[in-house]
């Protein structure tokens, strides 16, 4: 037997947490994956092992990596309040949920509903690196894109997602760790950004029991409330206002917002307000104090990858947001 090597660091205010341990003590791996999911059991097939776990994100997602070095077999029970992103970084997995198997091996990404008796079996090379999403936020939005309460939870197809949503999906975790880790509270409004963001990306991409009508067509909101969505936007950007917000606001589902913007020859919302976003974003590296950085004005307005936001400042202003900061300086020291 080797010895347990283990940290936990939290910032704070709970919101970051970093835990990695390896170990071939099975109670402590079942314990810490326990305290970030539910309750379970795991069954070795195999005399020994050696776990590899690594905890990253915040309390709220928290992502998971892990391995156990041998094939095991977990009950996960109802699996209650509980959808998990489950991506196989390496190896194969099945799953059995209510009675529905489904497989799945490096590089796909299995989503696994909340309250469904689930049972899983990991092969020795797999790894899985999984994110909690959370469950009442995510029916929130839903709730907002369809324009009426849910009457039944969500429940999603317990297949593979599609392949070109596993790009987004890598992406998506890289940042979610990122933006924990984040200082400041301008970082809130890049996270608030990016949570909306990821949501609407698995509802809108991943098959579940809402897609087919969250697919069809929404009545068009006025001309006078797209006007007001707009002003809305504008007054909102410092705010760090969403999309969901204002339809909200304005009694609207964000399917009938997005039709009204294309009848009033617009693009969506979500684009009609990054551009505000960004002028605003241009404003305060022209005429704020010469220690602000680009990471903190594009936090302060919502975007959640300063690379992403540079690219379009870039595209809509013909210079990087570094130019216009250097200018500003130099302006200010002269």
């Amino acid at each position: 037997m080797f010895l347990a090597y283990s940290t936990l660091v939290r910032d704070g205010d709970g919101r970051s947490r970093r835990a990695v341990e390896r170990t071939n003590d099975l109670d402590a791996i079942v314990g810490a994956v326990t305290d970030v999911y539910c309750e379970h059991t795991v069954s070795l097939k195999s005399a020994s092992f050696d776990a590899r776990l690594k905890i990253e994100g915040s309390d709220v997602q928290p992502v998971v990596s892990l391995q156990y070095g041998a094939p095991v077999t977990i009950n996960a029970g109802r699996f209650p309040d509980l959808l998990l992103m489950m991506t196989a970084q390496s190896g194969a997995a099945r799953v059995v949920q209510n009675g529905t198997p489904a497989m799945w091996k490096a590089g796909q990404v299995m989503p696994l509903s909340p309250e469904r008796e689930t049972i899983l079996d990991f092969d020795r090379a797999f790894a899985q690196q999984s994110l909690r999403v959370d469950i009442e936020r995510l029916e929130q939005v839903c709730a907002a894109w369809l324009g009426y309460p849910l009457e039944r939870p969500i429940a999603f197809d317990l297949r593979a997602v599609p392949e070109p949503f596993e790009r987004i999906w890598r992406d998506s975790i890289a940042l979610a760790i990122s933006l924990a880790a984040a200082p400041g509270s301008a970082s809130r409004q890049a996270r608030a950004a990016f949570d909306e963001f990821l949501i609407s990306a698995i509802l809108n991409s991943i098959p579940h029991n809402f897609s087919a009508e969250l697919a069809k067509p929404a009545p068009a909101s006025t001309p006078r409330l797209v006007t007001t969505a707009k002003q809305m936007f504008e007054d909102g950007v410092d705010a760090g206002v969403g999309v969901m917000q204002v339809a909200n606001a304005l009694g609207v589902s964000v399917r009938s917002l997005q039709a009204g913007f294309r009848n009033a020859g617009e693009t969506t919302p979500s684009a009609w307000l990054r551009k505000q976003k960004l002028q605003a974003a241009q404003k305060a590296l022209t005429e704020e104090a010469c220690s602000v950085s680009v990471t903190d004005i594009a936090f302060r307005f919502g975007f959640s990858h300063p690379g992403r936001f540079s690219a379009a400042y870039q595209a809509l202003f013909g210079e990087s947001p570094v130019v216009t900061l250097r200018r500003n300086r130099r302006r200010r020291q002269a």
